[in-house]
């Protein structure tokens, strides 16, 4: 009898296993390899003692489509996994003393706004009008779309489309045409860091974020932001994965233009097919042969970080005190918040005062921290990608500038923002910095988003799902279509199983190796 098309999947990230729950669904045998000992990519569980951790993504939003994923392989959603919606999005702290709280209830943001001017007020709502019409029109002619061969991009419908979401204007010049207030400015300016880029580069499409946030709310996953990692890895194995972690790709193997299958440590594993749920330009310089780049390494070579996406510097402490200012997700705005920009994508510095991002998840679940005698802080600045030759990026540097900065970033919480006692009473302290980051989830230079999102191309033709030089491998995760963040991560998933069952179809009569004699 036939034997079912054998794939592999490179990575256990988020989109890795959505591909292979996918493709294992369908019927075809799938294994999967994960460098790490756990799975989960970018989204990691830490626990410290008393205290947990969810390392990586930690806003979400669109849980529908993880529901959809249970749906389309005839199963019910993990009476594990389940999507807190939170009262509050984020509380936004500012110099003058003011704070801000967003929200998808919109009497709710009625009360917060009332403060402000008329014309703020107003062009609240109507920036919420534009950005659902933008969302609208990129989920109808984007999030669906592989975009695996050249006529994808030539539609008549998908140019109207692309006209309608604004491309050829930025993400600030977009939002200063609804606030005058530099507060809603800075917050709405944020959404471009979503993609790790800069609101004075990133097109206004990307805005679009903000539906999601502002009108249809943000999640959390109870027991920590992991729970959805460990529920994918069930799905998983019930569909019959082979998941094995611990086990680094040292290359794709490739003859006559077409995948072969994969070399480990432990040996070769065949494969008709490939997704690589690792980052794309990784997977380009270091796991396929170089007569096979789509992408030259002579531009890796001479990268900088202002065409890459940024990185992270990221502190996870457990403070044995409680913060009673602090909600679930915290920002503190600095006054000129655009020179973060400045130095991030001009000066590719780490900047000196940045806004900084506190997730406070036992603000939501006391139990993770002490058991609510205690606070699980996760303080994040965005920081540039670590390019080779730039100052401060050799790893014999990094060490030494994280600790610099993990002064600096404690000194600002407790000096300017309030938060007194947190060095004093800190217990548990574990700091990543971009070589980390780099280390940990397989990005270029630690870069989280592969290239940045300024202008046109990089924001719209972002690298396919399938490669346009080898038959058999495609792509699925945050470097590539459709883009960053958990559920785009997500749609990649699916996007390229979906690629993957046109190509290699299972006939009528095919049975998984595992099944046939």
């Amino acid at each position: 009898m036939n034997r079912t098309p054998e794939g592999v999947i490179i990575g256990g990230g988020i989109g890795g296993l959505v591909a292979s729950i996918k493709l294992a669904s369908l019927g075809y045998k799938i294994t999967l390899l994960e460098k790490n000992a756990s799975l989960g990519g970018k989204l990691q569980a830490h626990a410290y003692g008393p205290y947990s951790f969810d390392f990586g993504p930690s806003t979400m939003t669109m849980p529908w489509v993880f529901k959809r994923l249970y749906t389309e392989c005839g199963e019910q959603q993990d009476p594990a996994l389940q999507f807190i919606k939170l009262d509050v999005n984020s509380r936004n702290f500012f110099r003058d003393g003011s704070v801000i709280d967003l929200s998808a209830d919109p009497h709710f943001m009625e009360e917060q706004l009332k403060s402000f001017s008329a014309r703020s007020r107003q062009g609240f709502k109507n920036y919420l009008r534009e950005v659902e019409r933008i969302y609208q029109i990129a989920e109808r002619q984007f999030f669906s779309r592989s975009f695996t061969k050249w006529s994808d991009y030539v539609s008549p419908a998908l140019g109207i489309s692309l006209l309608g979401v604004r491309p050829f204007t930025t993400m600030n010049k977009f939002h200063e045409t609804f606030f005058d207030d530099p507060r809603l400015l800075a917050m709405m300016n944020r959404y471009a860091t979503y993609v790790g880029s800069s609101p004075y580069r990133t097109p206004a499409t990307l805005s679009m974020i903000a539906y999601l946030e502002l009108l249809k709310g943000v999640y959390y996953v109870q027991g920590g932001n992991y729970k959805l990692i460990e529920a994918l890895e069930r799905l998983a194995r019930k569909k019959g994965v082979d998941i094995r972690t611990s086990i680094p790709v040292g290359h794709i193997s490739v003859r006559g233009g077409k995948v072969q299958g994969v070399e480990t440590p432990g040996g070769f594993v065949p494969a008709s097919f490939v997704v690589s749920n690792n980052d794309y330009y990784a997977t380009q310089l270091n796991l396929i042969p170089e007569e096979f780049r789509s992408i030259p390494g002579s531009i890796f070579l001479g990268q900088t970080s202002t065409s890459l996406s940024s990185s992270g510097f990221l502190m996870l402490l457990g403070v044995r005190k409680t913060f009673p200012r602090l909600h679930h997700h915290n920002l503190f705005f600095p006054d000129r918040y655009e020179t973060e920009f400045t130095d991030l994508f001009e000066g590719e510095v780490w900047p000196r005062n940045p806004a900084l991002y506190v997730c406070n998840s036992s603000y939501t679940e006391p139990q993770r921290a002490r058991q609510g005698g205690g606070s699980n802080l996760y303080i994040l600045a965005n920081v540039p990608a670590a390019v080779p030759g730039r100052l401060g990026s050799h790893p014999s540097e990094l060490a030494s500038v994280a600790d610099l900065y993990r002064s600096r970033l404690t000194g600002l919480l407790e000096r300017q923002w309030g938060l007194q006692g947190l060095s004093a009473n800190t217990e548990v302290e574990r700091v990543f910095h971009p070589g980390d980051i780099a280390e940990i989830s397989g990005s270029m230079y630690g870069a989280l988003y592969g290239r940045a999102s300024h202008g046109l191309k990089p924001t719209f033709f972002r690298p396919s799902i399938a490669d346009r030089r080898i038959e058999g491998l495609y792509y699925a995760g945050g470097t590539t279509h459709p883009g960053g963040g958990t559920p785009m991560v997500a749609l990649s998933g699916m996007l390229a199983a979906e690629a993957v069952s046109r190509n290699y179809p299972v006939l009528e009569g095919y049975a998984r190796s595992d099944e046939s004699s």
